[in-house]
């Protein structure tokens, strides 16, 4: 790097002489290398010559040089030559990049960069998120601009309120340097869009009050729609018999869209003192009418919230519950039958052999229907039918506790007083209710007489079968 020439660009960068400037800060380089001040500058040099895509090109060789830094700055500078040579999709690039460089002090300006090149490109909904995230960083001193330029895609994106909010916040953040006409004018823009005329009328008036400013060609077609619908407004009116028109005194020339009624429509100034109280009394019976509407809506609905709750207590004193004393009988032997736990349908103050009583007194694969019931608040009896596998039935007394607002198991009990078809080979538990290998060898092969039957072959292993014994 040549010192004395890079000291000669800089004095002529100083100086406003910035094509000598570009050129000594190219000669001060040595080869190609990357320089990023001498870069940088050279860059800035050819952006106010105008030469916008050799500035870009100077950017990008400044980029190149880590030592140098100011990455964030680098790129934004990149954004807006590229965004004046007409790339705009390089620049959206160049400004998203520098967003993202956490060093940089003043990120606002690669958000506005970012948003001005999205909204060329029509995407206006990522513009506006670009617009507001430069209006919120608190580095910006003029948050006025961005705040402007978001309303202005609200209005596009048709959603005039929105973009209400914005302008009259930008009016609130405007300073000296901020164009507050042509705020003004774009939320004339935005009222006019809302259908609020008379507001838009206003705001247009404002804008163009100094004299200067000159309404854009949708800006002075928007304000002459809302002079239109406020003309056809005041045309509908219905005229007095003194006038040919409806004028409102405060406003002659209706400039406010606000008009004032002819006091003669009204017939007050003719009314007799009779027909006034009469007027007054009908007045105030409708007036009665409606007041208490909202009383008369609450005491409803407490009404209803009332005989609601009653009967919801009512049923919980009868037993009712969820799940009910049915639903929980069935899951719990289905979950007895499956191996499954069971502890959420037996009582909590159950201690685990309780608990492993009552399960083993489930048959497996057995049905439960409750026939009969006697149901509290708290405690309910019930006397089951079971239908076993094998077929037959047994009947079982079973109590009920309630936990919450549903019932759980507390106990099981058969009732052999009960009269009923019941199978005797069935048991109570696995091992009753299938027959034993031993079992089935008895059925397929019946002992040839009795006394073979009633030998003991337990106590002999090494005796002869039962049958050959009788036959000798």
């Amino acid at each position: 790097m040549n010192a004395q020439v890079l000291e000669q660009a800089r004095s002529a960068y100083r100086t406003g002489d910035f094509a000598a400037a570009a050129q000594l800060f190219s000669a001060a380089k040595e080869g190609d290398q990357p320089w990023g001040e001498a870069d940088h500058l050279r860059g800035n040099s050819l952006m106010r010559l105008g030469r916008y895509a050799e500035a870009a090109a100077a950017y990008a060789v400044a980029l190149k040089d880590d030592a140098y830094g100011k990455k964030g700055a680098l790129l934004t500078n990149q954004g807006k030559a590229l965004v004046a040579a007409g790339d705009l999709a390089s620049a959206v690039s160049s400004f998203s990049a520098a967003t993202q460089d956490a060093s940089y002090a003043t990120p606002y300006k690669a958000y506005l960069g970012l948003g001005s090149a999205l909204e060329k490109l029509g995407n206006l909904t990522e513009a506006g998120v670009a617009y507001r995230q430069a209006a919120i960083d608190g580095t910006n001193p003029a948050p006025a601009g961005a705040l402007a330029s978001l309303g202005d895609c609200f209005v596009a994106l048709q959603r005039p309120e929105d973009a209400i909010e914005s302008y009259r916040t930008a009016l609130d953040f405007a300073g000296p340097r901020d164009d507050v006409s042509a705020i003004n004018a774009g939320l004339g823009c935005a009222y006019a869009a809302a259908n609020r005329f008379s507001d838009a009328l206003d705001a247009f008036t404002a804008a163009t009050a100094d004299g200067v400013y000159q309404l854009t060609a949708d800006q002075a077609a928007a304000r002459d729609r809302a002079h239109d619908a406020l003309s056809a407004s005041a045309a509908m009116m219905p005229a007095a018999d003194a006038f040919d028109t409806a004028v409102d005194p405060l406003d002659p020339l209706g400039q406010s869209g606000n008009f004032m009624p002819d006091p003669s429509d009204t017939g007050f100034f003719t009314l007799s003192e009779h027909e006034m109280v009469q007027q007054d009394r009908a007045e105030a019976k409708v007036r009665r009418k409606h007041r208490h509407l909202g009383l008369k809506i609450f005491i409803t609905i407490l009404l209803i919230l009332v005989v609601a709750g009653g009967g919801l207590a009512f049923a919980y004193t009868r037993g009712f519950g969820f799940p009910t004393q049915q639903d929980t009988l069935t899951k719990l032997f289905e979950a007895a039958s499956s191996d499954a736990a069971t502890d959420e349908f037996l009582a909590s103050g159950l201690d685990d052999s309780q608990r492993a009583v009552i399960v083993a007194s489930i048959p497996k694969d057995a049905t439960a229907t409750i026939e009969g019931m006697d149901a509290g608040m708290s405690e309910s009896k019930a006397t089951v039918k079971v239908a076993l596998k094998q077929g037959g039935e047994m009947t079982y007394e079973v109590d009920f506790v309630r936990e919450g607002l549903g019932w759980v198991v507390c106990s099981i009990a058969s009732d052999f007083n009960v009269s009923g078809d019941v199978d005797a080979s069935a048991g109570t538990d696995e091992s009753a209710a299938e027959p034993t290998d031993a079992d089935a060898a008895t059925d397929e092969a019946p002992a040839e007489d009795a006394a073979a039957a009633d030998a003991p072959a337990a106590e002999n292993p090494t005796a002869e079968p039962a049958g050959e014994a009788a036959a000798q």
